[in-house]
């Protein structure tokens, strides 16, 4: 014996009924993030973010140009590169060498004469070359902004 077929009312894929449909049945289907949106926008709007995003949003060119200005400058230009070359030589420091020479040893500390042979060494004297390099720069870039 045949069965009965329900009938089911066809509706395109993209129709505007579908949308309304689906629009519709949201609210009970996303009750906990629709809640959680909410919340969400309540508090934005408490602490005036919403507000400031709003006016962000109408001022975009001038707050895009300010930036760029701000961005491009020879103040930011130099503090970037300074930056990317501190964080360059960070990346190359061995920690555990820090750590070693920084941490509380229960020997007695090491004699006059051995800190000056260790001072002696090539790595030492990079070291000491480099800081009265960036004392020199330093004391450049102090003389020259105290005589502007």
């Amino acid at each position: 014996m045949a069965m009965p077929v329900s009938f089911r009312e066809f509706t395109p894929r993209n129709s505007r009924d579908d949308l309304l449909r689906r629009l519709e049945q949201a609210p009970a289907e996303h009750v906990e993030a629709l809640l959680a949106a909410y919340d969400l926008l309540e508090r934005l709007h408490e602490t005036g973010l919403l507000d400031t995003a709003n006016g962000l949003l109408s001022a975009g060119e001038t707050v895009v140009s300010r930036a760029v200005d701000v961005v491009s400058s020879k103040q930011a230009v130099s503090a970037l590169r300074v930056v990317l070359i501190l964080s360059n030589l960070i990346e190359t420091i061995d920690v555990d060498r820090i750590h070693a020479v920084l941490s509380p040893s229960e020997d007695k500390p090491a004699s006059l004469w051995a800190i000056g042979k260790e001072a002696m060494g090539p790595d030492a004297r990079r070291g000491m070359a480099a800081a009265v390099g960036l004392l020199k720069v330093l004391g450049a870039a102090l003389n020259k902004s105290s005589g502007a």
